[in-house]
């Protein structure tokens, strides 16, 4: 008996109010087309930039409203409708909020936002939402791996694909926002793939950094059947033009 072919798309890193409406169009019209089986959310859905380590009482960032934010990044989910939620760093933010917080009402209303994103994922249709864990994090659909991402830096796709991917299996995450692909050198090799990010690329805090410039729009699609899989990013070719291939053909000499 034929396993049936699992047709997938995994995107993330949209960060709420900083959403890049191209990306996100061709994102929802991309699944249009293709019409997956499960879609996954690869986590970053809201920013939460006044939460941000390290973010003082006179920035600005400390002084803005989470409101737009919360709301976009509901709006997304309800859009998009992921079966998955993988909670990426930037919502973890508010789990660190309420756990070290002292003034309690500050800690309720975080909690409040907290559950109110729980409740816009159910009712998008998240079925599976995992936490921001390097263990528990991480979503298994046949041979391919997805996680947020737990390593940023020249190797991160590498690195996470050779820790996470099973042998001759893939890996895919979201996090660094790049549109990246790492054969893996182990013991029935494998692939992982880093699928860009649905944000704009200036985020204002990371306009000192280099590594902003390997930014690129997009997110990963593919399918899975029994042990067999493929991957592959969607991203534009143009600052306005997307390609993009959404049929599947099963073909036998």
């Amino acid at each position: 008996m034929s396993t049936k072919l699992i047709k997938f798309v995994a995107a993330g890193d949209n960060h709420g109010d900083k959403c890049d409406p191209s990306s996100k169009a061709a994102l929802l019209a991309y699944c249009k087309e293709y019409q997956p089986d499960i879609r996954i959310h690869l986590g970053d859905c809201f920013d939460l930039r006044a939460l941000r380590k390290g973010v003082g009482a006179t920035d600005k960032e400390a002084k803005e409203s989470m409101e737009n934010d919360i709301n976009e990044g509901c709006k997304f989910l309800e859009d998009y409708k992921p079966h998955v939620y993988l909670l990426g760093n930037h919502e973890a933010r508010l789990d660190a909020y309420i756990n070290n917080c002292t003034d309690a009402m500050k800690a309720d209303k975080a909690a409040d936002m907290k559950a109110a994103i729980m409740r816009a994922a159910r009712k998008a249709g998240a079925r599976t939402i995992l936490p921001y864990h390097a263990e528990r994090g991480i979503y298994q659909l046949g041979r391919i791996s997805f996680a947020h991402g737990y390593a940023h830096g020249a190797n991160a796709v590498a690195q996470q694909g050779q820790h996470y991917a099973s042998a001759g299996g893939g890996f895919v995450c979201g996090h660094i926002h790049r549109l990246e692909m790492a054969s893996l050198q182990k013991w029935g090799g494998g692939a992982a793939y880093s699928a860009g990010c649905l944000c704009y690329k200036d985020m204002g805090y990371n306009e000192h950094r280099l590594g902003s410039a390997k930014w690129g729009s997009g997110f990963a699609a593919g399918w899975v059947k029994g042990d067999q899989w493929k991957i592959w990013l969607v991203h534009p070719v143009s600052d306005n033009e997307w390609v993009w291939n959404t049929q599947i053909k099963v073909w036998k000499p």
